[in-house]
């Protein structure tokens, strides 16, 4: 589709919610729309990456980025779990230098530990979301039991309340699959976080420690001092690192 006709179109939700309309885009060297800006009816602004939207003849649709995003990092971690992994058997097995062993090392543990902001941060953004969801749920049962009352009370007829009915009854539906699909990204994110967190900080913990121990051999070349008890040159080089 020639891309200089979405813009203006209405932008749908999965929920099939009209939430917006698609005012701009932004396009890769590839000549593909890499990023789109949403104007929200609510007067707000998004932009999503391309992968999250789907453009079609009336509509665009706004797929869940939230999920695109929790994927997109899975991936990245189960990537680099691997790399991490196949260089620990490559330098196990002698066949990588250990320069390129260490720069390769220190770059994979680099990228990890952005990977474990990254998701530390999505799962402090869907926290708010799914914060948001459960008062709008809230709401919406409010609402619905005040309109209750007031059909008994004759305070409102009941074609009104019928109508009013079938709103909220829409609306609560698709705010539960809402905290269920956010409930679902949250376990995820929550699991991978633990898989995550043990193997950096013991890659790092191991990287510092071969560290210290080079230092440490460095140290007792330089000062010839090899018969001094491990402590004390442990304390030595802490001290000159310091």
């Amino acid at each position: 589709m020639d891309n200089s006709r979405i813009l203006g179109l209405p932008v749908k939700d999965v929920y099939d919610r009209e939430i917006g309309t698609l005012v701009g885009f932004e396009i890769d060297p590839r000549g593909m729309p890499s990023k789109f800006f949403i104007m929200m009816h609510n007067g707000g602004f998004i932009k999503v990456d391309g992968e999250a939207v789907e453009t079609g003849k009336d509509y665009v649709l706004l797929k869940n980025f939230w999920k695109i995003k929790a994927e997109s990092l899975i991936r990245s971690v189960e990537i680099t779990r691997r790399r991490l992994e196949a260089l620990e058997n490559l330098r196990h097995e002698h066949q990588i230098p250990t320069n390129i062993y260490d720069e390769l090392k220190g770059t994979y543990l680099k990228d990890m530990n952005e990977l474990s902001n990254r998701v530390a941060e999505l799962s402090s953004e869907l926290s708010r979301i799914q914060e948001e969801l459960k008062n709008r749920l809230d709401t919406l049962m409010r609402v619905r039991s005040i309109n209750k009352v007031q059909l008994s009370t004759g305070e409102v007829d009941e074609i009104s309340y019928k109508a009013a009915e079938t709103m909220l009854e829409t609306s609560l539906d698709i705010t539960l699959l809402e905290i269920k699909e956010t409930e679902s990204i949250m376990a995820r994110l929550k699991n991978l976080r633990q898989k995550m967190s043990p193997e950096i900080v013991t890659q790092q913990r191991v990287s510092n420690f071969i560290e210290l121990l080079r230092a440490i051999n460095s140290s007792g070349n330089r000062q010839r001092d090899t018969d001094s008890p491990l402590v004390v040159r442990l304390q030595s080089v802490m001290q000159n690192q310091q």
